[in-house]
């Protein structure tokens, strides 16, 4: 693999990022470590290798060794995260390009990103929790939190930036999360809506994004102490807003992808300050491959001694771009100091949803036992879902929705879509057939690689499937089993149903 300067843009000496580098280098130089200078500056000379995290609910043949045989990838695991791999590869198929990511079988993420739902504790994620991710798009934390918590529990994703929606729920439905809310609200709110209210609380805050790498879904800027000092601020009300909202006994991690320790270790020494012995930060260090421990001082000036047990990631330390992460528990509850204000509400009728009486409910779940080959009831049963009506289109929802405190909230989008209405019958969504897959035991249909190409064209196949009735649904799959599309057969093709 090529290699170049990962905190230098080397087609402009003068360019932005340069500039932003060379800013925050200087800056930064004196905070790091004597004995750990030369490896950070060697470590800037070398290209960040992109990084993926599998999805567990769609699992394709031998996972990570089959990608590395189809596409020549060499896979190194993150060594902080499960399910999780350093790649390189040589350029002729890069992972956002391949059917298996098209599918939702992995994400791509820098390894960094990955570090802040691996510190929460995995009894607790997995004990059905009720989880607030208040900085939610576009997506990637979510959908870690869903697969870590084995979507038993309920994510609350809100972000507080309408333009931004669209890509929190594109991405939760590639990944085939069912139990998640989307929600747009300032995320200061929370605090004073749902006090001592979530389990699990993410905040991976907006910040000046300092990493000392830049990188294309974190590119380096300049930026002035003035917009620095606001966004710390912004930092500190959102920090104190997640506290407020998680119940005690209750986890919190806070992130950034700046290195900059007025966004960082000062933003949670200002919240120990206000907060006192009701919240401790978890000493995390022992669960990284090597230490890397946060600031204790800063321009001379001593913080919370327990600041050190946060995670500082110069480049180096674990060959990401610069990264902060600390864990922090709530012990007791802590004297809610704000007015607690109504949420605002929304009966869940205005939702669009519509509930489906008994008798429609069994019709539609014997359809799907027929369209996809199995029991769909014992499906829903198991993954303790349920089945609701949105205009022509079934949707399945959380059954533990409906006694959250979240159910009035007005929502931008809930559950994942199933199926929908043409005037040939119920056609599978691409994203919920991609879910279950595995499972699917009816209608597959395997591609050679030049039938495959011509799918992914978006082209109809002229193709005679024997015995296949006028409108039968068929589950579209490449040479290596891999669902790529739902197809109908008329006459003598198969008409592709376009993502």
């Amino acid at each position: 693999m090529a290699k170049k300067k990962r905190g230098a843009d080397q087609t402009d000496q003068l360019s932005p990022r340069q500039t932003a580098f060379e800013s925050a280098w200087n800056r930064f130089k004196p905070l790091v470590p004597e004995d750990e200078l030369a490896e950070l500056e060697a470590s800037l000379s070398l290209a960040l290798e992109p990084a993926i995290r599998l999805n567990p609910q769609k699992k394709y043949g031998s996972g990570i060794l089959q990608l590395e045989r189809r596409y020549g990838w060499q896979a190194e695991p993150v060594a902080f995260c499960a399910d999780a791999y350093k790649l390189q590869h040589t350029g002729e198929t890069a992972p956002g390009q391949t059917n298996e990511h098209r599918a939702g079988a992995f994400y791509i993420q820098d390894s960094a990103s990955m570090l802040p739902v691996t510190l929460f504790d995995q009894e607790l994620l997995q004990n059905r929790p009720l989880i607030l991710d208040l900085a939610a798009s576009p997506g990637g934390k979510t959908t870690h939190l869903s697969a870590a918590s084995r979507e038993s529990g309920l994510i609350l994703a809100n972000d507080s930036s309408a333009s931004r929606i669209t890509a929190l729920k594109k991405v939760l439905r590639n990944w085939g999360s069912v139990n998640h809310l989307i929600s747009n609200f300032p995320g200061e709110f929370f605090g004073s809506w749902f006090p001592d209210t979530f389990d699990i609380v993410l905040l991976d805050a907006p910040c000046s994004m300092q990493s000392l790498v830049s990188i294309d879904s974190h590119p380096m800027r300049p930026i002035s102490e003035r917009e620095e000092a606001a966004l710390a601020q912004r930092q500190l009300q959102l920090l104190t807003s997640a506290m407020n909202a998680l119940k005690p006994g209750g986890q919190l991690v806070y992130s950034t992808c700046t290195l900059s320790p007025l966004e960082d270790e000062l933003v949670v020494d200002q919240l120990l300050k206000q907060f006192g012995s009701a919240v401790q930060v978890v000493d995390v260090q022992s669960r990284l491959p090597r230490p890397a421990p946060g600031l204790a001082v800063v321009d001379g000036v001593a913080l919370d001694a327990s600041l050190t047990g946060t995670v500082r990631l110069w480049p180096h330390r674990l060959g990401t771009a610069g990264f902060f992460a600390a864990l922090l528990k709530k012990k007791e509850p802590a004297g809610f100091s704000g007015n607690r204000e109504q949420a605002p509400e929304r009966p869940w009728e205005r939702s669009g949803f519509q509930p489906l009486v008994a008798s429609a409910r069994a019709d539609l779940t014997a359809e799907f036992s027929e369209l996809f080959g199995i029991d769909f009831q014992k499906y829903l049963d198991e993954k303790m879902n349920v089945l609701w009506a949105r205009e022509d289109e079934i949707w399945v929802l959380p059954e533990h929705l409906f006694d959250s405190p979240l159910t009035g909230l007005p929502l931008k989008s809930a559950g994942l879509r199933i199926a929908y209405k043409t005037s040939a019958g119920w056609m599978p969504d691409f994203d919920f057939a991609s879910l279950i897959f595995d499972r699917v035991q009816s209608g597959r249909y395997q591609l050679d690689e030049t039938l495959t190409a011509a799918w992914l064209r978006k082209e109809d196949l002229r193709i005679s499937v024997p015995g296949a009735k006028k409108g039968s649904v068929l589950f579209m799959e490449d040479p290596y089993q891999v669902f790529i599309g739902c197809g109908v057969v008329s006459g003598e093709r198969i008409r592709n149903l376009k993502k």
